[in-house]
């Protein structure tokens, strides 16, 4: 696919992370957003490369690829897509960073669905590798390789999902976490301040590493994962049957959000980035050397 210049709609949160990551690839970029204040903001912090268009249409016209960032409600996304069909150059790529819908749903009487599937980042996109591929029920298989390896050539690691479910997978796990989190607070088993430790001093900087997988082959020493499964498999097992769904009332909402506001800001969104950026670098994503257990 030629990388004639990519476009971003909508410049959110996300879409102005998505903008940053492509001119941080020499990629050019055309944005749209209907506040035009807001795309002005956002090119604004580029020197060159991004052009701001009055129309969604005239952002995608002559583009390879469009990187869709509009809000999270399916009817707004289907009528942005309608819009752009008649200009959308032919062969070009329509990803959409939709944390929770379907390609499937995005792309139903769309001109071009065999060119629409999910490419969802995880905020944020100019800093973190991942990115969910998800095609729909009438992607081409074309399409789902050629936004692959497009994501690759800016320095991204897409993995593809094969199935369509809400959420995709990254969010799926970290709602798992969640729920465990809120049940941990709501039971009075522990603090919010406790729960961050947890994950922050324990499973975070491990799974940073190895992930849930490789950490418990390690863990299974020189027998690796099959000597794990064989001697933690069923107390492990034993905790999914154990596993409550909290509800998030109003008296519980009110309780996190007091716990969390009265504990300082460990970080900005600037020293945030610049941290994911060294243990990035630390824990190298593109290493694909074999884990040898150590005993």
């Amino acid at each position: 696919m030629a990388q004639i210049g990519t476009a971003v709609l909508g410049c959110g949160v996300i879409g102005a992370s998505w903008v940053k990551a492509f001119r941080d690839a020499r990629l050019t970029v055309r944005l749209w957003d209907p506040n035009m204040a807001v795309a002005r903001a956002v090119a604004a912090r580029h020197d060159e490369g991004v052009t701001i268009c009055d129309s969604p249409e005239s952002a995608v016209d002559g583009v390879a690829f469009v990187q869709e960032s509009g809000p999270e409600e399916l009817s707004i996304k289907r009528e942005l897509n309608q819009r752009i069909a008649a200009t959308l150059a032919s062969g070009a790529i329509v990803a959409s960073s939709t944390s929770t819908l379907k390609a499937s749903d995005l792309q139903q009487g769309m001109a071009f669905a065999d060119r629409l599937l999910v490419g969802h980042p995880f905020n944020p996109p100019h800093i973190l590798p991942l990115i969910e591929v998800v095609g729909g029920t009438e992607t081409a298989e074309w399409a789902v390789e050629a936004a692959m390896g497009f994501y690759r050539s800016i320095g991204k690691s897409p993995i593809r999902l094969h199935i369509e479910r809400p959420g995709h997978l990254a969010n799926r796990l970290q709602a798992a976490l969640w729920r465990e989190a809120v049940d941990a607070v709501a039971s009075g088993q522990a603090s919010v301040a406790d729960v961050d430790a947890a994950v922050t001093l324990a499973l975070g900087p491990r799974w940073a590493l190895t992930g849930p997988f490789a950490t418990f082959a390690l863990g299974g020493g020189e027998g690796g994962l099959a000597h794990f499964l064989d001697h933690l498999g069923p107390p492990l097992e034993a905790l999914w049957d154990d596993a409550r769904r909290p509800h998030m009332t109003d008296a519980l909402r009110k309780r996190l959000v007091a716990e969390s506001s009265e504990r300082p800001a460990r970080f900005t969104v600037g020293e945030r980035d610049r941290r994911l950026r060294q243990l990035l670098a630390i824990a190298d994503p593109d290493d694909t050397s074999p884990m040898t257990p150590t005993g």
